[in-house]
């Protein structure tokens, strides 16, 4: 079991810096999926995936391994992302809250001290939950490997934890982080590069990586390492040029789930076998109150039909008051997206705790048939119409 209060996926005092490029050019990404000898391969067609995905840009290896989570197969990812000089590797498997740590701890110390790792949850989160349309699974499985991949290759190599990180060349020195940190982890201070000047300060040892200040940053100078907005946006990008091209009848939702209560649930949902429609992709956060409005409006302004935000339920959060700054964020979001032109309930707000699966599927399953009663996003065949230009 792990400590509530404790980050299972990362290990705080990691401070490997690793050292290769960040360019396009010289990254080499392997993707590695995992048959789980028959409980992923029997649902999902692995083969048409790692077709469909070798030609993502930036990968070099895609290869179907059986228990990938066992140490031989470990040892032969790492023996192989050393003969092809791989430094990004993505993991189509289980849950990065089960693995994560257990995959980075083992691949990241192959003698180059530079792979980054990404997971793709296609077991609970795909073939589980859509066990009875392996078709559409393994289209929805294919699309969340690509969003991985461009994850990885949004993501710098000076990543550390979930920290904030703050741009000292943007901020000014507002103080709205500060107010917003519950925790009192950032301070203002005077810029030591400019006279006269305040900037924000973070510090790490208290930050707990919840993102809420990132998203109320007014200038954009503050960030989230690990889950930062190009890293959000590159994966809303992802999402949306392998799903907007079906049938218009289809409704193609997005999900923000918060890593501590309803992805959680969701993973649960997989282990139950609880059936759901494949008509959505999950983006992962660690708190619910990092959305940023910017991450809803690119997704709509891509053709998506509909965006669902899943906090965990009032008085239960992690990070204690993340989903109360949810609920208000969203609520005035709604009202800019109707003076737009939107339908308000294109964005809708669910609350799921880490043991409700039922309730997880009841709120994605409800949400996607409000929106197939409201139709298609009048945006899609626009976005449609660029992508196949």
């Amino acid at each position: 079991m792990t400590d509530g209060n404790v980050d299972p996926l990362v290990d705080k005092n990691d401070s490997r810096v690793p050292r290769r490029s960040t360019r396009d050019d010289d990254m080499k990404i392997g993707i590695y999926l995992c048959s789980c000898d028959g409980c992923v391969s029997g649902i999902l067609d692995l083969k048409t995936i790692a077709d469909g995905v070798k030609h993502l840009k930036c990968v070099k290896k895609v290869e179907i391994v059986n228990h990938l989570c066992s140490k031989q197969s470990i040892k032969n990812v790492k023996k192989d992302a050393e003969k092809n000089s791989i430094d990004r590797i993505v993991i189509g498997a289980c849950s990065p809250r089960t693995y994560f740590r257990l995959f980075q701890g083992e691949l990241s110390q192959n003698g180059t001290n530079g792979i980054i790792i990404e997971m793709a949850n296609i077991r609970e989160q795909c073939a589980w939950i859509h066990w009875d349309d392996p078709l559409a699974a393994t289209e929805k499985a294919s699309t969340m490997i690509s969003m991985a991949v461009a994850k990885l290759r949004a993501t710098s190599m000076s990543e550390r934890g979930y920290k904030t990180v703050v741009d000292e060349n943007i901020c000014d020195g507002c103080g709205i982080c500060a107010s917003v940190c519950r925790i009192k982890a950032i301070s203002i201070v005077n810029d030591p590069q400019r006279s006269g000047k305040k900037i924000a300060f973070v510090n790490e040892n208290i930050c707990d990586g919840c993102g809420a200040c990132v998203a109320s940053c007014p200038s954009g100078a503050l960030d989230q390492s690990s889950f930062s907005n190009k890293q959000i946006l590159a994966q809303i990008e992802a999402a949306t040029t392998g799903r907007i091209i079906q049938d218009l009848s289809s409704p193609n939702i997005l999900v923000f789930a918060c890593n501590w209560c309803s992805y959680a649930a969701a993973d649960l949902a997989g282990l139950k076998k609880l059936n759901l429609p494949p008509n959505f992709l999950t983006i992962r956060t660690m708190c619910s109150a990092r959305i940023d409005p910017e991450w809803v409006l690119s997704a709509f302004s891509k053709g998506i039909d509909g965006v669902l935000v899943l906090p965990g339920k009032l008085g239960h959060c992690h990070y204690e008051i993340g989903n109360l700054r949810t609920t208000r964020r969203i609520a005035l979001l709604r009202r800019v997206l109707s003076q737009l032109g939107f339908d308000e309930m294109r964005l809708m707000l669910g609350f799921v705790d880490a043991e409700d699966a039922e309730e997880y599927q009841h709120e994605v399953s409800s949400f996607i048939s409000t929106i197939r009663s409201i139709g298609p996003n009048p945006l899609r065949d626009l976005e449609l119409s660029r992508k196949r230009r």
